[in-house]
């Protein structure tokens, strides 16, 4: 194998061949050539092609590994070097014309069998069943006598050159058949259909432990005449089955079989990678570790990370083949062990940006539900757990550290939101079912207390609408009843304001009628008029638009006459009080001596006694305008005096 420091060798032939694959098929426009180098064990093919870049790239990827099979075998591999090795790792790059870095890149490992199986195609009927009454295996025929190569529907499944390599120096007679292609027997088919073929017909190596004398190989029942033609094929590894048992039936011949079967087995196990010789494989995986060590440094973005995927599972692939009895094989095993545990920090690492992309992509354009947002953080959380798989030997740990944070971050950011979607509807569904009972309170209220409760449910629905935090789903829905129940809480404050008032107004009235009445019980009139008008006016401002609007108006009904009625009762006391007064002064004033006493019905003037009995007899009756004459029995300075009175009582 070319060793992963050598300079690139160019493959111009296989570019050739990729251009007239292009023109013949039109497999892309603007794809007209492919670039072929071949470079530390690995082929590279970069397909540059016209603007713009293809979204979805892989079946154009897949058609070009296609035409790379199907190609490689009419062109060749450049040198001998080359064509020695069983498998070879191959990228296949898109890039566009303007561009310097490719934009997709497909990995995929070439085998010599893909090869063998594009060039020698399995034919129909390459095995003809036997003939009645010949022996058969599921199927399979195991009759006296083989197919005899080349003659097979006009087919050639062996060469001369084949059986010559096989032949050896042995004087064994094959069928000359000359730019014929070979083709190996299906040995699957008798697997499929129930036989246990011998394992010296397939390329493996036989198992150990086993001597060869333990192999036994069937005999069929009828006896078989010796077959005069034999065919081998690849080396001496397959033989046909019906060849098998005819050799068997001669051990002179079959003597010569095991032969030639043992030196193929021996030439195969010496034929296996790293047995014989250095170990390039070791050094070109190294390098393809090395690589992936590099894209997978810093931080990686997808493109990188599928890179360093493909570069380590190269290196895996060039290490799997090293069998057992290599001198190679433990160090190979050590590096593969490696190599197959940074593909699962790798696919961890992938698998967790795949799910933090898919918990990006459902948490945009937010507010969400809460179960919208618990199925966000489930993905984070499983974005997390690949992340803690990777141990801090890989190259991809640090970076794997980064993402962990962040992740955990957001993880985190998600826990709050659903906490807050969760108060959210918790406080949007209280408010609406607190304003759904503030309705009721205010469609039922008959006091202060009705409102004020009313007020005080439309209050509290506000305030569990007004804490949803923006950024909810219940936020716009909430803004949208905000604003009717403050328009509904205005009104409930507002009644209850004129409930409050009109309740203070009515006690106000009730208090002042109260006192009212114990002021007429004193004949403090003066008092009573003051509280009477302090009741009236206190019931007139009960509003009637309040509950106790009716109630006011019955005590106007009351309060009213009362007022009028103390009113009068005061001009009296008044009036009667003046009199006294001015009775009192002419008494003082007069030569008569007189006393002058009131009561609430009454002024009384007292004379001394010696005037009462002349008084008695002076005073006639009175007329029917209300007036008296006096007789001649008082002396005028008694009469002066009680003209005086009257005339001070008809002017008050």
């Amino acid at each position: 194998m070319a060793s992963s420091t050598t300079s690139p060798q160019e493959l111009p032939a296989l570019g050739q061949a990729f251009a007239a694959y292009l023109e013949e098929t039109n497999l892309y426009p603007g794809l007209k050539a492919v670039e072929c180098v071949a470079q530390g064990g690995r082929l590279v093919l970069i397909a540059r092609h016209t603007s713009p870049e293809i979204d979805d790239s892989r079946d154009l990827l897949r058609d070009l590994e296609t035409a790379f099979t199907e190609l490689i075998p009419a062109v060749g591999l450049p040198d001998a070097t080359w064509a020695a090795i069983d498998s070879i790792p191959v990228r296949i790059c898109l890039q566009l014309k303007s561009a310097l870095q490719p934009y997709a890149t497909h990995t995929f490992t070439w085998r010599f069998e893909d090869a063998a199986s594009t060039v020698f195609p399995v034919t129909a009927g390459a095995v003809p069943a036997p003939a009645e009454g010949e022996g058969r295996c599921n199927g399979v025929g195991l009759g006296a006598e083989a197919p005899v190569p080349g003659e097979q529907d006009g087919n050639s499944y062996w060469s001369s050159a084949d059986l010559s390599e096989l032949n050896g120096e042995h004087d064994l007679a094959a069928p000359s058949v000359s730019g014929k292609a070979t083709q190996k027997p299906d040995t699957a088919a008798a697997v499929a259909n129930g036989c246990s073929p011998s394992p010296y017909l397939t390329d493996e190596a036989p198992s150990s432990g086993a001597p060869f004398s333990d192999r036994a190989i069937a005999l069929p029942d009828a006896t078989i005449e010796p077959p005069t033609d034999f065919a081998w094929i690849k080396g001496g590894l397959d033989w046909t089955v019906s060849q098998i048992y005819a050799l068997s039936r001669y051990w002179i011949y079959g003597l010569a079989g095991l032969i030639v079967l043992g030196s193929g087995i021996f030439a195969y196990a010496l034929s296996r990678p790293c047995v014989v010789g250095s170990c390039e494989r070791l050094e070109d995986a190294e390098a393809f570790y090395s690589d992936a060590q590099l894209q997978v440094a810093g931080t990686p973005d997808q493109d990188a990370l599928q890179t360093a995927q493909s570069d380590l599972q190269a290196a895996i692939e060039l290490l799997a083949p090293i069998p057992h009895w290599s001198p190679y094989y433990e160090r190979a095993q050590v590096n593969l062990q490696q190599y197959q545990g940074e593909v699962a920090a790798l696919n961890a690492l992938t698998q967790a940006k795949d799910r933090a992309l898919e918990a990006a992509v459902l948490s945009q354009d937010p507010p969400h539900s809460v179960e919208r947002w618990v199925d966000v953080q489930l993905l984070w959380r499983q974005s997390i757990d690949p992340l803690e798989t990777i141990p801090a030997d890989s190259p991809a740990y640090d970076y794997a550290q980064q993402k962990l944070a962040e992740y955990r971050s957001n993880y985190k950011a998600i826990g709050n939101r659903i906490i807050a979607e969760e108060e959210a509807e918790a406080n949007f569904s209280t408010a609406i079912q607190t304003g759904q009972l503030a309705q009721q309170r205010m469609e039922t209220a008959e006091s202060l207390a009705g409102w004020q409760l009313a007020a005080k449910e439309w209050q509290a629905a506000i305030k569990g609408l007004s804490v949803i935090p923006q950024g909810t789903s219940a936020y716009s829905e909430a803004q949208s009843y905000l604003q009717d129940y403050r328009q509904q809480f205005a009104k409930a404050a507002a009644r209850a304001r004129v409930e409050e008032n009109s309740t203070l107004l009515y006690q106000q009235a009730v208090q002042a009628a109260r006192e009212a009445k114990a002021y007429e019980a004193k004949n403090q009139w003066t008092l009573a008029v003051t509280q009477w008008q302090r009741a009236v006016s206190s019931a007139q401002q009960i509003s009637l638009e309040s509950t106790l609007g009716p109630e006011g108006a019955v005590l106007l009904e009351t309060y009213q006459p009362a007022l009028v009625n103390a009113e009068n009762r005061l001009r009296t006391a008044v009036a009667l009080q003046s009199l006294t007064q001015t009775i009192g002064s002419v008494c003082e004033n007069s030569a008569t001596p007189c006393s002058v006493t009131e009561d609430p019905s009454q002024i009384q003037v007292t004379l001394s006694s010696q005037y009462a009995e002349p008084l008695r007899q002076a005073i006639t009756p009175p007329a029917a305008d209300g007036t008296f004459a006096f007789t001649n029995q008082l002396s005028p300075p008694v009469q002066q005096l009680i003209e005086e009175i009257m005339t001070v009582s008809h002017q008050v």
